[in-house]
Parts: structure tokens; C-alpha cells; sequence
């Protein structure tokens, strides 16, 4: 589990991170290759490709969605809302419905979980634990 998380902090997924969370909202491919510049393709697939992997890993219970929920839902939720329509548009260029189909499917998991109960950070969450 701590390789798994150790791979979320190289300095290339934070790097294409950063870029990720900067675009505006919705953004399709054109216009992340003019605000991202050349490498602007790989930072998505850095970021895409990620949260890909980490959506087989819940799906096949190697991962809890718990975990997941705890360490990643706000990232993974500001990717998906970022880069859907690129997805969408990969996914025509591709011929391919499933380009990309388990990043989808983890944004959703985390979507369904907060409208049954919205984030509450863990420093208010969790302000009575002791160890």
C-alpha cells in the first residue's frame, strides 16, 4: 500500500497534476494543448492513467474505495471535472467507449458517495481522535 501511495507523489504526477487542476473546467483537447503547450498530452495521461489504475485496483477490492475516498476524492473529482470532455473526445478519436472507462467510473464512485454524505475534512472530521 505505501509503494502505492509513494507512485500518487513523484515529482511527475504532481507536476502533471499542477497543470491538471489549472485548466478551466470542461476543457477539451485543443484547448489543453494551447494552455499546456507540448507536453500537454502527457500531463493528462500521467493524471488519467492513474486514476485508470486505481479504478481496476478498487473494482478488483485490491484497494478500498475507503482508502481511496480518504486519500484521493477531492483529486480524482477536479481531474474528472477538468478533463471529461477530453475523455469524451479521446474517446471518438479512438473509435473506443472504453478509453479511459475506469477513471470515469471512480469519479462516479466518489460522486455517489458525497451525495450521500458531502466531505468533511479530516481536522474537523477527526478533531477528537487521540492515538
Amino acid at each position: 500500500m505505501l509503494e502505492l501511495v509513494r507512485s500518487f507523489q513523484s515529482a511527475s504526477f504532481v507536476r502533471a497534476f499542477r497543470h491538471i487542476i489549472s485548466l478551466p473546467d470542461d476543457v477539451g483537447k485543443k484547448e489543453i494543448s494551447e494552455l499546456l503547450g507540448a507536453d500537454a498530452e502527457d500531463f493528462v495521461h500521467i493524471v488519467a492513467l492513474t486514476w485508470e489504475s486505481l479504478g481496476v485496483l478498487v473494482f478488483r477490492r485490491e484497494v478500498t474505495l475507503d482508502l481511496v475516498d480518504d486519500l484521493f476524492s477531492g483529486p480524482i473529482l477536479v481531474s474528472w471535472r477538468k478533463l471529461s470532455r477530453y475523455v469524451s473526445e479521446q474517446r471518438a478519436i479512438l473509435q473506443r467507449e472504453t478509453a479511459f472507462e475506469w477513471f470515469q467510473w471512480l469519479s462516479e464512485q466518489m460522486t455517489e458517495r458525497e451525495k450521500k454524505s458531502p466531505p468533511t475534512p479530516a481536522h474537523i472530521a477527526h478533531r477528537a481522535w487521540r492515538a
